[in-house]
């Protein structure tokens, strides 16, 4: 589909969806505005801004607006094809090799001995400790040289 950009304000009516009958509604199109599916009929060319139909006098759009992407012939528009379509191969293409996934970590927790239930983890640069009822801390420790007993 070709699109244009508007080069000055353009005063446009807004047409419904459904019936493409103007909705008495007029709105002014800004420079640089992009439209796109631009048909003539009689001395209006009706055309889409952002997905919405609108109309205006057809030599006012000429002189408002500039070509910025013509049509390309595609297959699903055989009208707007003029020479045969170039078919070019797909390269082939080459998978790369799995990564070898690693198993998620996991923290063994060893039991402390101790008046409340309570337990250990070895973690980088010390201990994890948890209290079943809830509580966590770190131990710093980075040769986990501690034993688990109190001091």
């Amino acid at each position: 589909m070709a699109k244009y950009e508007i080069t000055k304000s353009i005063d446009v009516d807004e047409l419904n969806k459904r019936s493409g009958l103007p909705t008495g509604k007029k709105r002014t199109l800004a420079f640089g505005a992009i439209i796109a599916d631009r048909v003539e009929v009689r001395d209006m060319d009706r055309f889409t801004y952002l997905g919405e139909p609108y109309r205006t006098k057809t030599a006012e759009l000429n002189d408002a607006c500039r070509l910025i992407a013509e049509d390309l012939p595609s297959a699903s528009n055989p009208a707007l094809t003029s020479t045969p379509a170039l078919t070019i191969a797909p390269d082939p293409v080459i998978a790369p090799a799995p990564t070898p996934v690693k198993p998620a970590a996991r923290l063994q927790w060893e039991p402390l001995s101790s008046s409340i239930p309570a337990s250990r983890a070895k973690v980088p640069g010390g201990w994890l400790i948890s209290i079943t009822n809830g509580g966590m801390t770190f131990y710093p420790d980075p040769n986990h040289s501690w034993d688990g007993a109190s001091l």
